[in-house]
């Protein structure tokens, strides 16, 4: 239950609550990122339950300044410098059926996928969101699709839902898809390929590279950057066809503005491949990316009522789960049919 002694303790003004809620957001996810290095636990999903967990014992309604521009501000700086991420070399190197197989996987979950999700019973915004997870990197693509989607008052709730789902099933992947290509006869190269276009977050298809080999490793992480690399344009054209939608609706010509993470994430991807950002630097900004995302998972996790997360029902996991073996499936079949 909500506790006041938070609120009857913080005899701060406004500012200095703002302030401490986004200096609670960042203790969390600190806290949550040094528990993951221990247990191998992903850090979002920690910060994620830290955040809620908070939420429950306290009263945290006087930190809401703080942890809104945590949820806004923070995580689309973490979007934008998530482009550091991007090496348009290593990409080149995977030859062009591999790109190809990587790329048609996002189409087929932004597709097919949110067909099943909706067949699944979930809106149609809902059913994108969690496509977006499954079909491009996980628990980053979901923060990011939410903020260009029609904003809806469970919004927040579903995000919070389809965070923890992505990233729990990206952890069940990355145990679970070696031993699924040691079955299948898989190579170094073939394993990697089907890790990084098939487990949903960087971090779990690095992690399942590292139990077969480094080559392995290498080839998935590889694989993986060509569908980090849709995000932004998938990110855009969400924002795009939302936007015209609503324009026909309400019968005006005005285009949508791209947003500035976008922008940024595009700035900094190609300075980062034109070689104009230092390795130590392209190591902090990646490293700062992902402290900005699980931030603002912890704050989306102190904005939702766990009773309301558990009233979401099994609709969400059996979709998710749906789209994520249509997905193996796929990249499976590729594999074996253009002998990659």
């Amino acid at each position: 239950m909500n506790n006041p002694v938070l609120r009857q303790r913080l005899h701060f003004g406004p500012r200095q609550l703002a302030v401490s809620g986004v200096v609670i957001c960042a203790a969390i996810a600190w806290l949550s990122t040094l528990a993951g290095n221990a247990t191998g636990i992903p850090p979002v999903l920690l910060a994620l339950i830290g955040g809620a967990a908070l939420a429950h014992r306290f009263d945290v309604a006087p930190l809401g300044e703080g942890v809104n521009f945590t949820v806004r501000t923070i995580l689309r700086t973490g979007i934008a410098l998530i482009g550091v991420r991007l090496s348009v070399a290593q990409i080149a190197e995977l030859g062009i059926s591999t790109v190809l197989v990587a790329a048609g996987g996002v189409l087929l979950m932004l597709s097919a996928g949110t067909v099943i999700a909706m067949a699944f019973g979930l809106p149609r915004g809902r059913s994108i969101l969690s496509a977006g997870a499954v079909g491009i990197c996980g628990a980053s693509a979901a923060l990011a699709i939410s903020t260009v989607l029609p904003p809806h008052p469970a919004q927040e709730r579903q995000t919070v839902t389809t965070v923890a789902l992505v990233t729990a099933l990206s952890t069940a992947a990355m145990l679970i898809y070696p031993l699924i290509g040691r079955m299948l006869g898989l190579g170094q190269l073939e394993t990697g390929i089907f890790f990084g276009a098939s487990i949903h977050d960087v971090t779990q298809v690095a992690g399942a590279g590292a139990m077969v080999s480094p080559a392995t490793t290498t080839a998935a992480v590889a694989t993986k950057l060509v569908r980090v690399s849709c995000l932004a344009p998938v990110v855009a054209a969400i924002l795009f066809l939302g936007a015209r939608r609503g324009v026909a609706a309400a019968d005006a010509g005005a285009p949508p503005a791209i947003p500035v993470f976008l922008v940024g994430f595009a700035l900094i991807a190609a300075a980062a491949n034109f070689g104009l950002l230092p390795p130590a630097l392209r190591s902090f900004l990646s490293a700062s990316a992902t402290f900005c995302l699980v931030a603002a998972t912890a704050a989306l996790g102190m904005k939702t009522s766990l009773r309301l997360l558990m009233a979401e029902g099994w609709r969400p996991l059996a979709a998710m789960t749906a789209q994520t073996l249509l997905l193996a499936a796929y990249v499976i079949g590729c594999i074996f049919l253009f002998k990659m």
